[in-house]
């Protein structure tokens, strides 16, 4: 164990060497009146979690008000909460899936400013990443949980192959908790390997009720490295020009490609925000029922439970070396 304690040690001090040197440049910005200009919208059933939402165009997310610039000029995405569903028994709640055009190549580093994120029983937002052929491509899960859960949880999913060093190594290297080290996607039910964020202002109500604050996610050869600053502690140089994450602090999560080399395991990444409900994840009654009462599926009809379900995003940048 101390032989790999040694191996990691050097990986830190080779991420913090390689982030120092190799100059980044801001190649995406998502923000303003332009935000959703180079985003494709989503159309349709949720195939993917068989959540209870129907995906709507551009066009139908802007005449809902579903998708809007508002008067502080940042991006809401927000799930319906004013039509009901009661009596219908086919009845899918509007929301908002979309898919970033430009992909996020290795060697980059993605920030995503929000002041709110979706959260409810029910509901289960995400913010990720994937390659083009799922999960041969690997997929970042940057911004993922449920109903009221109070903490973030990063996750990768990969082919087999790629791991999460064990909870007694990783407190060497970042700061969250380990809860699953295994990123195939065939083990457990595609669970991933997972970290959870410690702060409780990561997610859901406590993240709303500070002010939000910013998600990084760095990916290179030394690993993928990912940070949550909550309002009062993002670095000073992070909204710059010029972000250095060598001078940031330790990551919250960080898969060192010592054990999931991300050549192999990863190609070049599509962004994507969505939120859909209930679902596999959120529906699921051991996943529900601690927090919520009732049955997931007997929710959604009722649009007063989706006043909280909504992104509010500054800014998403993605810089490349």
């Amino acid at each position: 164990m101390k032989f790999q304690d040694a191996l990691l040690g050097l990986a830190a001090v080779s991420f913090a060497a390689s982030s120092a040197n190799a100059a980044l440049t801001l190649a995406q910005n998502y923000s303003g009146s332009t935000f959703f200009d180079a985003w494709t919208f989503v159309n349709g059933i949720d195939t993917n979690t068989t959540g209870n939402v129907l995906y709507q165009t551009r066009e139908q997310a802007a005449s809902e008000q579903l998708a809007f610039i508002n008067s502080a000029g940042n991006a809401i995405m927000k799930v319906d909460n004013t039509t009901s569903g009661v009596n219908d028994p086919t009845f899918g709640r509007p929301s908002i899936k979309i898919m970033s055009n430009a992909t996020v190549p290795a060697g980059s580093l993605v920030l995503m400013d929000a002041v709110h994120m979706p959260f409810g029983c029910s509901v289960w937002p995400a913010f990720w990443m994937q390659g083009p052929n799922w999960p041969n491509d690997g997929e970042i899960d940057i911004v993922e949980n449920v109903n009221l859960a109070a903490n973030n949880r990063y996750t990768l999913h990969t082919l087999d192959g790629c791991t999460h060093p064990a909870a007694d190594v990783s407190s060497t290297i970042e700061t969250g908790i380990v809860e699953s080290t295994d990123c195939f996607n065939a083990t457990n039910g595609d669970e991933g390997c997972i970290v959870q964020d410690p702060s409780t202002n990561s997610y859901g109500a406590g993240f709303a009720q500070n002010g939000g604050g910013v998600f990084a996610m760095l990916w290179n050869d030394t690993g993928i490295m990912i940070w949550f600053f909550n309002r009062s502690s993002i670095p000073s140089d992070l909204p710059t020009a010029n972000p250095n994450p060598s001078s940031w602090p330790t990551p919250t999560a960080f898969w060192p490609s010592s054990s999931c080399d991300t050549a192999q395991f990863f190609s070049p990444q599509t962004l994507i925000f969505d939120t859909t409900i209930c679902g596999n994840f959120a529906g699921a009654a051991d996943i529900f029922n601690p927090s919520c009462t009732g049955t997931c599926t007997d929710l959604v009809a009722d649009p007063g439970n989706y006043n909280d379900a909504y992104f509010e995003v500054s800014y998403v940048r993605v810089f490349t070396k």
